[in-house]
């Protein structure tokens, strides 16, 4: 890689702005720390000698070449952190041969690769045959607000990558879906509260007793009580993954149904997967479903928020047959992004995964994954990399970290396919 101190030193800058999102302010609709660093990454590709459109702070876009239109797209925002971080989260850290701080892996590490790739295509004079739009969001772990905008200002390219998947290449990903259950209010229990967001798994969760409880199921479940609360660890993962992780809700439920609340219901269809969903399996995986959030209703009443994740070709419409006899109050939320698929064996999908494989030497076929990215905007995407096989990044967890031979080498993928692709004198 060229100039990777620079790298590493602009790499330190784009963490060190926290960019999470907040309320809306004047100019900046997903707050000022979130556009602080679209405008940071838009002036450092001005820098580099690109031009730049900013879609009034909802998102930017980056343009380079002349033909057909090939579309990249990723964020600049990152998930909240909690205390459980070993080093400063928004501060890059070298430790061990791994680059640590919240947003190395997800997803400021990989555009700001996919940036320098693009500065090495147009600084080498080579002709570019196809015209790249880089389009660089804000809003992609907290709603896909700045797709929605974008797409009212922008038409986007048919086929896109998006840097924020897996490698070798992503044909496939499931839809995602919300779900809500509401339990009616417990009897002796409230303020119950847990999770950050609703695609990671739950890591604490808590609720306050309004008298005398059985202190010792505490131990039964792994509890803690502590000035006044009830205490339920376990472990963060990524939504699309719940198996990676240990969700704190149930532990809780757990206790609160030994206490006498009457959730089992809620333990056995939400948590055990009584209606049979979590079965439903085909070639691109198993529908998966998560319940991340918890907390207590205006009217003293708990929602708990679920992550749900179904392949191609189910539909949603499938799983809610098997949902219909459920005996709780649940409602299904559509956020518009259905199970979709490119073929993997047509062209683009194979420029891409031929830039992994001959990187890498390997001989890996196309994947499908549970995550559901920014590539489903592109009518034909593809989520390519930035996390190799087998390895965990621990996106969307404590210390989220990316190896350095991993950066170096990923840059070298991106710079392979962005180079063919410029190359390619026909359409895909």
């Amino acid at each position: 890689m060229q100039n990777f101190n620079e790298f590493i030193k602009d790499l330190g800058e784009l963490i060190a702005i926290k960019s999470v999102q907040r309320k809306a302010e004047k100019d900046a609709p997903f707050g000022t720390d979130v556009k602080n660093a679209l405008l940071w990454f838009l002036k450092k590709a001005e820098s580099f000698g690109f031009k730049t459109i900013n879609y009034d702070n909802y998102a930017g876009e980056i343009v380079y070449g002349n033909g057909q239109e090939v579309g990249i797209i990723g964020h600049l925002d990152v998930v909240p952190v909690a205390n459980d971080w070993h080093y400063p989260p928004f501060a890059l850290t070298k430790k061990d041969g791994y680059y640590i701080g919240r947003g190395v892996g997800d997803d400021k590490g990989a555009m700001l690769l996919t940036l320098y790739a693009l500065k090495e295509l147009k600084d080498s004079g080579t002709v570019c045959n196809k015209k790249i739009r880089f389009f660089v969001g804000t809003n992609e772990e907290s709603g896909w607000e700045d797709v929605k905008y974008l797409k009212t200002k922008t038409t986007l390219p048919k086929y896109g990558f998006s840097p924020d998947g897996n490698f070798p290449v992503s044909y496939a990903e499931k839809g995602f879906y919300y779900v809500k259950a509401n339990i009616p209010p417990f009897k002796n229990f409230g303020a119950i509260t847990g999770g950050t967001v609703i695609n990671a798994v739950c890591a604490k969760a808590s609720v306050r007793p309004k008298g005398e409880f059985d202190k010792t199921l505490l131990a039964k479940y792994g509890l803690t009580y502590n000035s006044g609360e009830i205490i339920s660890l376990g472990v963060a993962a990524h939504g699309s993954q719940p198996s990676l992780g240990k969700n704190a809700i149930l532990p809780l439920l757990r206790f609160l149904k030994d206490s006498g609340e009457d959730v089992g219901d809620f333990i056995d269809y939400l948590f055990l997967d009584k209606w049979e969903i979590c079965s439903m399996k085909n070639a691109q995986g198993y529908v998966t479903f998560s319940p991340n959030l918890v907390k207590e209703n205006i009217d003293g009443g708990t929602e708990i928020s679920c992550d749900m994740r179904i392949p191609a070709p189910f539909t949603v419409d499938a799983v809610k047959e098997k949902m219909k006899n459920c005996p709780l109050d649940i409602t299904v939320i559509d956020h518009e992004h259905p199970p979709v698929m490119t073929e993997k064996d047509g062209k683009f999908v194979q420029v891409l995964l031929k830039a992994y494989n001959e990187t890498t030497s390997e001989k890996l076929a196309p994947v499908s994954m549970g995550g559901s990215t920014f590539a489903r905007v592109f009518l034909k995407g593809c989520a390519f990399g930035p996390e190799f096989p087998n390895v965990n990044f621990h996106l969307h967890e404590a210390d989220e970290r990316v190896k350095e031979e991993h950066l170096l080498t990923a840059y070298d993928i991106y710079k392979k396919a962005l180079f063919d692709l410029a190359a390619l004198k026909e359409d895909l």
